[in-house]
């Protein structure tokens, strides 16, 4: 899947991840092509996107593409379940427009939620929608 950015704000990096403002109300993450997730890479994207947000007093739904994914780790997962802030990540639409990436996903829902709403999304205007509502309602 061809993720189109060059409308997106780019704020930050990690070592498997660029970060984006998608519109006023959305983050992007996009992982790298064939990066793995793991405890520390997933702590960095928490606290990237937390670092982006706290300063701003800004809630936001956070968009990720799992298409580039091709390993996640227990720890990873025991992050994302532990660490976000619901005041400030009010959701997480997972992205996957392939098989690979959609499996990724529904792995990761199926073994540990993360503590705010969670769901999977074959297009980013669908993730989008959904993410839209649940700023809108929180």
């Amino acid at each position: 899947m061809a993720i189109d950015t060059k409308n997106w704000t780019k704020f930050g990096q990690t070592a498997n991840a660029y970060f984006y403002q998608i519109d006023e109300s959305t983050l992007g993450v996009v992982p790298f092509e064939g990066s793995t997730d793991d405890e520390a890479t997933a702590t960095a994207s928490v606290q990237t996107q937390l670092d982006y947000l706290r300063p701003k007093k800004q809630k936001a739904g956070i968009v990720i593409f799992m298409d580039n994914i091709t390993q996640q780790t227990t720890g990873a997962r025991n992050v994302y379940h532990d660490l976000p802030d619901p005041a400030y990540q009010v959701c997480f639409a997972l992205v996957g427009g392939t098989a690979f990436g959609r499996a990724v996903g529904s792995f990761f829902l199926g073994l540990s939620k993360p503590r705010v709403p969670t769901q999977m999304f074959a297009t980013l205007e669908q993730a989008l929608a959904w993410s839209h509502a649940q700023v809108k309602n929180s």
